[in-house]
């Protein structure tokens, strides 16, 4: 980041932190496709992850004075709107395969990714967003956004195995769809 752009950065911070409706609307502006991205992750249509968004810059714009300057502001923005998709989704009650406890993982979810087709980012998008809920969330928090399974576990307060089994059924079901998609 440029020394001109590291200002305006902390000037638009500081304007959150002084409640200025400008600083509130260019921030919404700069970062809503970024934001709406992620949110469209954890999300099965557009109008919940619009909502997920909006909750999120509300909690960003209320919430600022919790940025301590420490990391990106953009990473803290990030992790509010993955909070806020992962809040959503509970509020949802998680489909009847949910988070409950699952003690054994199946043996043959384990999938060996001999894929060689060429499918478009949307395409691939839809596929992901079909996925029952709470295996969306378990996939996208390791293979997007990086988190580990301790981490998920504790996050979404399930166990580890439970989290392991969510992602391998989630490529269990990717590589079906992808089958029939193709």
């Amino acid at each position: 980041m440029t020394s001109a752009n590291k200002k305006d950065l902390e000037g638009l911070i500081k304007g959150l932190k002084d409640k200025k409706r400008k600083s509130q609307e260019l921030v919404y502006q700069r970062y809503f496709g970024m934001m709406m991205s992620i949110s469209n992750r954890y999300c099965e249509n557009w109008d919940d992850a619009k909502e997920v968004v909006n909750s999120s810059f509300l909690k960003i714009f209320t919430k600022i004075e919790h940025y301590s300057g420490k990391g990106s502001f953009e990473g803290w923005m990030k992790k509010t709107v993955v909070n806020t998709a992962l809040d959503h989704l509970k509020s949802k009650k998680f489909d009847q395969v949910g988070f409950e406890d699952i003690n054994q993982m199946e043996e043959n979810v384990f999938i060996e990714n001999d894929a060689d087709w060429e499918i478009n980012s949307e395409d691939i998008m839809k596929l992901v967003q079909s996925l029952p809920d709470a295996t969306r969330a378990v996939f996208n928090m390791y293979i997007i956004e990086g988190y580990k399974h301790k981490e998920i576990s504790e996050m979404l307060n399930i166990s580890e195995g439970t989290s392991h089994w969510h992602l391998q059924n989630a490529r269990k079901l990717l590589k079906e769809k992808l089958t029939k998609f193709l």
